[in-house]
């Protein structure tokens, strides 16, 4: 009978991992929109997005817990006629999480297709609601060989050379096909307010994890997010306000918060002379989790952020409050001559 089990142990002290049922999560959500909504592949005002992203954290404790993340996606017109403005969105996201001493990797691939009905928009004020749907494959896989057992305890430590006496060992692997929908609308209310709302159920189809032979079904995910980009007339500043609640099984997300963009020039309209240049701060509260603070900035169509988790749950009695840093690379453009209404895409927000 196992007494000791390094990375469970870890698992345990950790709020939000007690249930191996969590998944991964981003400080800066709002950088990756399709990782947690399909219906949000498309929704924004330009030609193409992706981003990467990279999180650590909980690495003052032991090994860290590293999440990597790639996205794009892109909206695609369906006709020619001035009169149709629906548009179908694709994307594409590929997530690797790997946690703890024993290498718990899950690794996820999905694809993401949705089809956005106009509301009576126009191409510079859009207002429409987007449908998507999310079919991937996921593997959650486990390498045994890098945990300590009871029979390897030694006095003073514990030697891994010696027999674990556990009937099973070395790496496991399981891989299933995930399902997912969603549903968002998006607003452009007039050329200084936009916002971008939406819920989503992911792991709709309850896919079986049964690593270690549990057979246990993977709990459903519910989501919901609201996002705005509001900038006063004749101001270089934006507001971006947001909202993330998730929820699975007995685990909960709730994001609250807020980034102020300012503008340190704007790019020249009709030539290349100059581009745009601005940069953001920001400070969100994650509910009896984290504070973390945010800083951006941004040039032409690219965009890099860092955040830093600082923890306010009894875990800082561990970590000394030291949570996680987290890095984003964006890139978003639009394919439609120089200077054309960029100053009016909130790039980082994905609005």
């Amino acid at each position: 009978m196992k007494r000791f089990l390094q990375a469970v142990f870890i698992c345990a002290c950790v709020p939000g991992f007690v249930s191996a049922q969590q998944d991964y999560h981003f400080s800066q959500f709002f950088a990756a929109p399709i990782t947690y909504n399909p219906a949000n592949s498309g929704a924004f005002q330009g030609d193409i997005r992706s981003s990467l992203n990279y999180r650590s954290q909980y690495g003052s404790i032991a090994n860290p817990f590293e999440t990597f993340a790639f996205t794009a996606d892109a909206p695609i017109k369906l006709t020619n006629e001035a009169y149709d403005n629906n548009f179908l969105g694709v994307g594409l996201s590929v997530i690797n999480d790997n946690s703890g001493i024993v290498g718990f990797n899950n690794f996820q691939i999905n694809g993401n297709v949705s089809y956005a009905i106009d509301l009576g928009g126009t191409d510079q004020l859009p207002h429409f609601l987007s449908l998507g749907l999310q079919i991937g494959y996921m593997q959650r896989s486990l390498n045994l060989n890098s945990a300590s057992w009871e029979s390897q305890w030694t006095g003073i430590g514990f030697n891994q050379g010696l027999d674990s006496g556990e009937p099973v060992s070395g790496t496991i692997n399981e891989g299933n096909i995930d399902l997912g929908a969603g549903v968002s609308w998006y607003n452009a209310i007039n050329e200084q307010t936009t916002l971008l709302a939406g819920a989503a159920v992911l792991h709709g189809n309850a896919p079986r994890v049964d690593i270690l032979g549990s057979d246990e079904a993977l709990m459903r995910k519910y989501v919901g997010h609201f996002s705005m980009a509001i900038s006063p007339n004749e101001s270089q500043v934006t507001y971006l306000p947001n909202l993330f609640v998730m929820f699975q099984g007995p685990n909960r997300i709730i994001d609250v918060g807020s980034e102020v963009e300012f503008s340190l020039w704007d790019r020249t309209q009709f030539t290349d002379f100059r581009n745009n240049l601005s940069t953001n701060f920001g400070a969100y509260y994650r509910l009896q989790d984290a504070i973390y603070f945010i800083g951006r900035v941004n040039y032409y169509d690219f965009s890099i952020g860092v955040s830093y988790d600082f923890t306010v749950s009894k875990l800082a009695q561990n970590n000394n409050g030291r949570g996680g840093v987290e890095l984003v690379l964006s890139y978003q453009t639009r394919f439609s001559g120089p200077g054309y209404e960029r100053q009016k895409l909130i790039k980082s927000k994905g609005l």
